[in-house]
């Protein structure tokens, strides 16, 4: 395989942004569809668009910081805190909330 020079890279870059792009907005109307139906019809709801599309969005924002983290790891000057366990647990207190909440009003019902 041959190696790619800057060029091809930052274009190989480009393409793969905006397909992420795309996948993400074609997911988030998909998620506005399904619920819009929801309410207006009181059918069943559909949550694969939206756990799709929250899966995507975690791996892309978690990823990031990781790749963040690599590359300061051996600088001295720049010291950053622990950025991934803290939104691991604001993740976790997130849908403990959320959870905690909709089985509320669900047993309340």
């Amino acid at each position: 395989m041959k190696k790619m020079d800057e060029m091809n890279k930052n274009i190989k870059f480009r393409s793969e942004s905006l397909g992420f792009k795309a996948a993400v907005l074609c997911l988030a109307i998909w998620t506005l569809y399904e619920s819009w139906q929801t309410l207006s019809n009181g059918g069943t709801h559909n949550i694969l668009p939206m756990m799709v599309l929250m899966t995507a969005l975690c791996v892309q924002g978690f990823s990031e910081m990781i790749m963040k983290r690599k590359m300061i790891a051996g600088d001295a000057e720049y010291k950053e805190p622990n950025k991934i366990l803290w939104s691991a647990v604001a993740i976790f207190a997130i849908i403990a909330i959320v959870l905690s909440i909709g089985s509320y009003l669900i047993l309340k019902q």
